[in-house]
């Protein structure tokens, strides 16, 4: 079942050394903002490449653009996203099926998409200007929707056709914008990719991925925002706490927290998710260590289609189960810790058959 959420969301990208800019941005984003408002949803996720935000377009341009403006290597979506909510009984032991069979009709659709799992569900961002078709496109191929939201998509699509229609000589002006910056995009990664910058790097942690109980977020809130702004005091802490050193340095720290109105997701080492007091945390009994490959797509994910599919295809066919997490310059493949080894196996061989797809770059329409 996917159900289309009202949420509007921009991308954000920016360099861990300007974390401390953006404290104030992360603590109103997870505990002021209206987090029950059905439109409401933040993604904050770090790998050894990045900081990549998904988040309400309000939260991006008042909440966390004013404070990086002095930030060198800061990269904002031009484009808005919608969001589609996946859900299925198979759940998570499903997943990897679920995310190849998915993408599969929007990479031969041309659709650019962020693919992000969590512990409740399943999100798929698709550019705003392009959502019309790939809900099509998703119809035809079979895939059910809820009634419901489906319905008020198309309910609000008219009534934003009509102020189009309205103001047609500021839709020319932003078609040649987008033109201009899709040619600006093009260059860059053509530059970019031919120089074979993609790399692929495996972390040794071992992650699991919980769920964060909603209704003791005051419990949590504390804990949650060491993870994400203050990492040296959360060194410490696991530190002093474990009698061998635990590493928290930059090239190992991996977290993913993603929060909507139905639910609080964390995805994280088992030691970062032992801070948390256990009535705090949903977590299946018999889930298993996870490990992440990291792959760096050596430039912005924005625009490129079919990679989800590339990367995950593969895996599913081989009965190797995946969760899966986009972020604005990498992908990051979650398999169980016994399947590590035959899944970098598999990405790695590969490895030249992605530097190719990256170096033909299939660049998503504008329409």
């Amino acid at each position: 079942m996917i159900t289309i959420l009202p949420a509007r969301l921009k991308l954000l990208h920016f360099p861990r050394s300007h974390l401390p800019h953006v404290t104030h941005a992360i603590v109103k984003s997870c505990f002021f903002d209206d987090i029950k408002s059905p439109e409401y949803f933040f993604s904050f996720t770090e790998n050894a490449y990045e900081i990549s935000v998904a988040a309400n377009v309000s939260i991006i341009d008042q909440g966390f653009l004013p404070f990086l403006t002095s930030c060198p290597d800061l990269s904002t979506s031009p484009d808005i996203f919608r969001v589609l909510q996946v859900d299925d009984a198979g759940g998570q032991d499903a997943s990897g099926k679920r995310i190849s069979e998915l993408s599969e009709p929007l990479a031969q659709g041309k659709f650019s998409i962020f693919y992000m799992s969590t512990y409740q569900t399943d999100f798929v961002l698709v550019k705003e200007r392009r959502m019309r078709q790939a809900v099509q496109v998703l119809l035809d191929h079979g895939f059910e929707f809820d009634q419901d939201s489906l319905d008020m998509y198309h309910h609000n699509l008219q009534e934003l056709q009509m102020i189009h229609q309205s103001n047609t000589s500021t839709d020319s002006l932003v078609s040649t914008s987008a033109e201009s910056y899709t040619s600006s995009i093009h260059v860059h990664e053509e530059s970019s990719t031919t120089n074979n910058d993609i790399e692929s790097s495996v972390l040794k942690n071992e992650l699991r991925c919980a769920g964060l109980n909603p209704h003791n977020r005051s419990s949590w809130a504390t804990t949650m925002l060491k993870i994400m702004s203050f990492p040296e005091l959360l060194s410490s802490q696991l530190n002093e706490d474990d009698s061998e050193p635990i590493s928290t340095t930059a090239a190992t720290r991996f977290f993913s927290y993603t929060a909507t109105s139905d639910g609080v997701s964390l995805l994280a080492d088992q030691h970062i998710l032992d801070l948390f007091e256990e009535e705090t945390l949903f977590q299946d009994e018999d889930t298993v260590p996870l490990r992440v490959i990291q792959v760096n797509l050596a430039g912005t994910n924005l625009d490129r289609c079919g990679i989800v599919r590339s990367i995950s295809h593969p895996l599913a066919t081989d009965d190797i189960n995946l969760l899966y997490l986009s972020t604005f310059k990498s992908a990051n493949i979650i398999v169980s810790a016994d399947d590590i080894e035959r899944a970098d196996g598999l990405l790695r061989s590969d490895l030249e058959k992605m530097r190719d797809l990256l170096n033909d770059i299939v660049l998503e329409p504008l329409q």
